[in-house]
């Protein structure tokens, strides 16, 4: 099971955007999919359709140790994605929650997730402080998307060094998602330089910069079921490949064949419906 921790120390830069577009589309083409939303804005938990629920990651942590592996399992809800399915964040979530920054990763192991998952994605707020470091500790992989600008890219180098400096047996940064970007003079430059300091660390799909993405989230659709025309489908669907060693080929007709099958579903309950109407009449 990989568990892959989605951070980056600035605000604004796509996190919650890629991990649940990321989500949706692993579990469109067959994976077994967590979300874990680790951010006291839970704007992941809305994004898939779920909202704040209760229990919540912020009863996890705290749990007892004892009664922390049942609570999580309780807190698991699914989403209207079959095998995709989320942990919830509350309002009240923060730092003082967590006692011990090792008691996630406990957690997930008491649950023995890898039975029914094949990939877990922790999301979380900006900034580096105790719910980002237990995510840190917890996961096996870390994930960085990232604007293209200088503050942004001095901005990776410094959370590098922290996590080599507080983080030495942890998890590194092995991904870095490139967002918002347009084929420009001054994006292709801010590229050059992350490949140069972080070499075979940027993905070459870049996400662009779409307004696709707060469309599907205002309208609660899912990206990859209602907008695969789209420039931003198409390349998280490229990204995805990238990511997770897929054949792109192959993800596209999983993706075009569960998009039909909404389409046939939602044509099927618009019919009951219109029939359950002029049956009142």
């Amino acid at each position: 099971m990989k568990i892959v921790s989605i951070i980056n120390h600035k605000g604004g830069v796509g996190k919650t955007t890629f991990t649940g577009s990321t989500a949706q589309a692993l579990a469109l083409v067959g994976f077994r999919v967590l979300a874990i939303d680790n951010d006291s804005q839970h704007n992941l938990s809305t994004m898939l359709g779920v909202g704040v629920q209760s229990p919540s990651i912020r009863d996890v942590y705290r749990a007892g140790e004892a009664s922390a592996p049942s609570t999580f399992l309780k807190a698991v809800r699914a989403t209207e994605i079959p095998d995709l399915h989320v942990v919830t964040a509350a309002s009240g979530l923060c730092d003082a929650d967590v006692i011990d920054i090792e008691f996630l990763k406990r957690c997930i192991a008491a649950c023995r997730l890898e039975r029914f998952y094949d990939v877990v994605l922790i999301d979380n707020a900006p900034g580096m402080d105790r719910l980002q470091a237990a995510a840190i500790v917890a996961c096996n992989e870390i994930f960085v998307p990232t604007e293209l600008k200088q503050f942004a890219v001095d901005g990776i180098v410094e959370m590098e060094k922290m996590l080599e400096d507080n983080f030495p047996h942890s998890a590194k940064i092995s991904r870095i998602i490139p967002n918002f970007f347009r084929n420009t003079k001054r994006h292709n430059s801010f590229r050059a330089a992350l490949e140069k300091l972080f070499p075979g660390k940027v993905v070459q799909t870049s996400i662009p910069n779409d307004p696709v993405f707060d469309e599907v989230i205002t309208e609660n659709k899912v990206l990859f079921l209602h907008r695969l025309a789209s420039k931003g489908a198409a390349y998280y669907l490229k990204l995805i490949h990238e990511l997770f060693d897929l054949e792109e080929e192959k993800v596209w007709d999983m993706v075009i064949e569960k998009k039909n099958e909404c389409k046939k579903n939602e044509a099927r309950q618009r019919f009951f419906n219109q029939n359950r109407n002029v049956s009142k009449m």
